[in-house]
């Protein structure tokens, strides 16, 4: 996740529960209703849901994050009960309250039993000038949903088909996908919560033109800068996304061992991207 010029979070389930997941059916000629979201900083995609007995709640649909995340005001309104666990991010760790929430609803998804890590989401909300209830991650959403940026609305159940794809590199509990950076191969985890593309920075790095421009990032775990970059040569796939802005931040070595950054989605100029679990497969326009 990456909020404005907020940084990146990247959030791993830990097994704290057992939880159970369901979705209602789709309609018998095609993907289940329409789900209408906020848009906020040209990529954060806003929904409401219910979090226990607690309806219209403000909700980010974050696939670079899981577990979910609940705010601390809400687990206090819900008299949640909970213990201390290691939250790790790409830049470091830091100490969060584990918990269970009773349920969570998202359109046709409902989650019970569900495993959160309980935080401060104030920084969120102060970027983003709204309320923010939870982060839900891959770990709710489990079942196949496309987002359509244009339209502004989620859809779950069977998907649209839509002209580019590509098969996952990793599957839940984090979704990545191949890319070529300068010519370069890369996985990246696909995140609805960036707002562009982030690099790691390894020892043998792409071969980036760097803009010489230095930006502080915050997130759950601190402060860290990123150093904005330009990619002449960007693929995912067959397309061509051409040239970009991108960012580039140290990552702890547990996690650039594993990805090379995190793929945002908005500014790739993608309008639409499926996330299509039964077959493994993303795919855009």
């Amino acid at each position: 996740m990456r909020y404005a010029s907020r940084a990146g979070v990247l959030l791993f389930a830990v097994g704290l529960a057992a939880m159970r997941v369901s979705a209602g059916p789709a309609g018998a000629d095609g993907p289940s209703p329409a789900i209408p979201f906020q848009l906020e900083r040209g990529h954060l995609v806003i929904v409401e849901g219910s979090l226990g007995q607690l309806t219209g709640r403000r909700l980010i649909v974050d696939t670079g994050s899981s577990p979910t995340i609940l705010d601390v005001r809400i687990a206090q309104e819900l008299k949640l009960q909970g213990s201390l666990s290691r939250l790790e991010l790409f830049n470091g760790s830091s100490l969060a309250r584990t918990s269970i929430l009773p349920s969570l609803t998202l359109g046709p998804v409902t989650a019970r039993s569900l495993p959160v890590l309980v935080s401060d989401l104030s920084f969120v909300q102060r970027d983003v000038g709204i309320r923010i209830d939870a982060i839900i991650g891959l770990d709710v959403l489990r079942t196949s949903f496309v987002i359509d940026y244009e339209s502004r609305v989620i859809r779950f159940g069977s998907l649209p088909w839509l002209p580019e794809s590509v098969p996952f590199a990793s599957a839940p509990p984090l979704v990545t996908v191949k890319i070529q950076v300068q010519g370069e191969p890369a996985r990246v985890l696909v995140d609805t919560g960036a707002s562009g593309l982030l690099l790691f920075r390894k020892p043998r790095g792409f071969d980036l033109q760097s803009a010489k421009r230095l930006q502080t990032a915050d997130n759950l775990s601190g402060s860290f800068e990123r150093e904005q970059v330009e990619v002449s040569d960007l693929r995912l796939g067959s397309s061509d996304l051409g040239r970009r802005i991108a960012y580039v931040a140290n990552a702890r070595e547990s996690v650039s061992r594993d990805y090379d950054g995190l793929m945002g989605i908005p500014a790739l100029g993608i309008k639409q991207i499926a996330f299509d679990f039964e077959r493994g497969v993303l795919s855009w326009k």
